[in-house]
């Protein structure tokens, strides 16, 4: 493949939509985020929440806390980080090195686990590309909520299908929802551990509704999702990162043109009853 001219008609989004990234460069918007959308997608997310400065905000599955730092640099907000994969320790030293050491506290922890949380205990609950891993069940939303302050949200955003999977394509998956990964991870099932999670925008609606814990306040598909995916993939080969992933990306985007499911971004925002 070659990834230029597989991309010559690929489109980067217009800063303009953005105001909440005024002033950030291009590398400070992907910088060190995990999954589609970056900043972007974090910026179309607070647009759906009320945060007030002081709020307690819980970033579930922050990365490299690179949302903690926009949560709190641009709102104000006090914010728990907490994730499975990064250690509590890297996470300390880069939001000191930012001068937020006073305003983020970094955790390591799976947050499927009982949680050291008082109740009603958070004002907000942010969750950016990390939700769908774990947060598809009735038990795993009572087991969080119970955290969340009553008419406290919970906004989550990330990668999901424009259709759910027939039952045909959950026996044999499309190929570029279930390809290996490089090594050392090439043992992990994509498909299984990933998307077979994801789902339709209508169907996380109709979960959070169906749950009878909260009140749907906000949701919709990005309407630019596949440009802030093209661009991704244009910044990976601009930066030299990940050849993998650009192959797997640009062979996705291909396969949505005209076959389903076709990857999207979404963000749904809803209020604890």
């Amino acid at each position: 493949m070659n990834p230029q001219k597989a991309t010559a008609t690929f489109r980067s989004p217009d800063l303009a939509d953005y105001p909440e990234l005024a002033g950030y460069t291009r590398e400070q918007i992907y910088d060190q985020t995990i999954g589609g959308g970056a900043l972007y997608l974090a910026a179309r997310m607070v647009r759906t929440m009320r945060l007030n400065k002081g709020d307690i905000v819980l970033d579930l599955g922050c990365g490299k806390g690179t949302t903690s730092i926009f949560l709190a640099r641009h709102f104000g907000v006090k914010v728990i980080a907490v994730d499975l994969w990064h250690p509590a320790a890297l996470l300390s030293d880069k939001f000191a090195a930012r001068g937020l050491r006073q305003d983020i506290v970094p955790l390591h922890m799976d947050i499927t686990r009982e949680l050291p949380f008082a109740e009603n205990y958070f004002d907000a609950i942010f969750s950016m590309n990390s939700f769908s891993f774990y947060g598809g069940t009735v038990e795993f939303l009572r087991h969080l909520l119970k955290h969340l302050k009553p008419g406290g949200q919970l906004c989550v955003g990330g990668e999901v299908l424009s259709d759910e999977f027939t039952a045909e394509q959950l026996e044999n998956p499309p190929y570029v929802y279930a390809f290996k990964l490089p090594p050392p991870n090439e043992n992990v099932d994509v498909f299984v551990d990933d998307f077979s999670k994801q789902h339709t925008p209508q169907w996380w609606h109709d979960f959070f509704a169906g749950s009878g814990l909260l009140e749907v306040t906000d949701c919709h598909e990005l309407e630019d999702a596949t440009i802030l995916y093209e661009d991704l993939v244009l910044y990976n080969i601009e930066h030299n990162l990940d050849p993998d992933d650009v192959e797997i990306s640009i062979a996705q985007l291909e396969y949505g043109l005209d076959q389903r499911p076709c990857k999207s971004l979404f963000t749904i925002t809803a209020r604890k009853l």
